[in-house]
């Protein structure tokens, strides 16, 4: 496979140079992944904000001290998920793409039998089982092998929960051709 770049800023995914779309890319250019309104802007931020942050401190370099008091509660909710949940990271916050299928995605976490993403939401969408799906794609072209199971991690204020979730393949994958075929003749 040729080099993968992310541009943060752009929120976009490069193969050797060239566009490759993201998971969420695909979903939201087909309509799926809903529009949260005027509060979406805040919580994209704190989302991404919480998953730097929970990387830097997989990674042993998260300075505590930095942190915004909402951030900082669910970080104080990943520990506690941490310390009760003994997970071994493999991959952390790392762009992989698929040139087969041509997309490409940042799971959260990957460990050697469980694909986790996490969430700052209350709610449990139905467009996480799609989204984990093109992650599911990313984890067998990587690993090998199938997740044994697929966990959303909730990082609310004041606790945290754990979601097994069954992804949504077929979906994706329609999802997927649909995109590939609009992009391809010039519809999107």
């Amino acid at each position: 496979m040729g080099r993968l770049t992310f541009n943060e800023d752009e929120h976009r995914y490069y193969l050797d140079g060239r566009h490759i779309p993201g998971v969420n890319e695909i979903l939201r250019a087909e309509g799926v992944l809903p529009d949260f309104g005027p509060n979406s802007e805040y919580a994209k931020l704190l989302g991404k904000y919480t998953h730097q942050a929970i990387a830097l401190l997989l990674k042993d370099n998260l300075r505590e001290d930095s942190l915004s008091p909402e951030i900082a509660v669910r970080i104080a909710q990943f520990k506690r998920f941490q310390q009760q949940v003994k997970i071994t990271p493999k991959i952390i916050e790392t762009p992989l793409a698929i040139e087969k299928w041509y997309f490409a995605g940042t799971p959260d976490l990957i460990t050697a039998n469980i694909l986790l993403d996490w969430k700052i939401s209350q709610n449990l969408y139905d467009y996480f089982s799609l989204t984990m799906a093109g992650y599911e794609i990313l984890y067998e072209e990587f690993l090998g092998n199938k997740p044994e199971e697929i966990w959303i991690v909730r990082l609310l204020p004041s606790d945290y929960k754990i979601d097994k979730i069954k992804t949504d393949r077929q979906n994706f994958l329609a999802i997927l051709l649909t995109y590939k075929y609009k992009k391809e003749r010039g519809l999107l």
